[in-house]
């Protein structure tokens, strides 16, 4: 079983562990200044030794993302289905929500920051908004991706919209709806950290910001990679619950 379980991973991550391996003969070759540069066995064991310098600034920036990623799929959702409800508003939303798509975040950053100020309630607003988009396409497609035949059903029975909307147009959504929130919750992690380091309101980007001013590069990648591997277990998480919602509204 073990042997199963380490095989499975290499397979997952040969690329990743190539990466490390090849950066870490890298520097070991160069004899890089500290200031510069140091092997990803370094920055692990600066992890290993100071778990307490990662894990306030880690457990902020997951708190961030995941409260950010509920409201923005929220909200998304919310609107996707007064959406469903109304072509007016479907029309208006639309290009609203793909504009708010191909803006970068570091360019929408510094305009909520002067709305909101530079404060942790612009890192939330900041996170909802740039997850927001996902959830509202996803979900707006799954609305109108019924079963064959289900909608004639629906009208030869006289179900009313409200009904067709509850018991036919949101269990087929759900599905889409996992997608978008496997596709936020890798996201969220990205989002909350540049708005952190942006902003400096707290949490890794803050530590990375501050840390690679003071030239601690051990610091500074370790917040990177703390923050990689947050993004990963919520990729992970998220991909399950994907995988129990498909099974569950296939």
């Amino acid at each position: 079983m073990e042997v199963h379980v380490i095989r499975r991973f290499l397979l997952r991550n040969w690329a990743l562990l190539v990466l490390f391996a090849t950066w870490q003969i890298w520097v070991m070759q160069a004899h890089y200044n500290s200031i510069v540069i140091v092997s990803p066995l370094a920055v692990l064991e600066d992890i290993a030794t100071h778990p307490r310098l990662y894990i306030p600034p880690a457990a902020w920036t997951l708190l961030f993302a995941i409260c950010g990623l509920g409201c923005g799929m929220s909200a998304g959702t919310l609107l996707a289905v007064a959406a469903w409800r109304s072509q007016i508003l479907a029309r208006l939303a639309k290009p609203a929500a793909l504009l708010l798509s191909i803006t970068p975040v570091v360019c929408l950053i510094p305009l909520l920051a002067r709305i909101f100020g530079y404060r942790t309630r612009t890192e939330l607003v900041t996170v909802a908004i740039m997850t927001f988009f996902p959830s509202f396409v996803y979900v707006s497609a799954g609305l109108r991706q019924l079963p064959p035949m289900s909608n004639e059903l629906f009208t030869v029975l006289a179900a009313s919209r409200g009904h067709r909307l509850l018991y036919l147009a949101v269990p087929a959504a759900m599905p889409n709806l996992a997608i978008a929130l496997r596709i936020g919750a890798a996201y969220s992690i990205l989002v909350t950290v540049v708005a952190e380091y942006l902003m400096q309101t707290g949490g890794l980007g803050n530590m990375f910001a501050l840390t690679s001013q003071e030239f601690e590069t051990e610091h500074a990648l370790g917040a990177s990679l703390v923050a990689m591997a947050l993004s990963v277990a919520l990729y992970a998480i998220s991909s399950k619950a994907e995988e129990h919602l498909r099974d569950r509204y296939r």
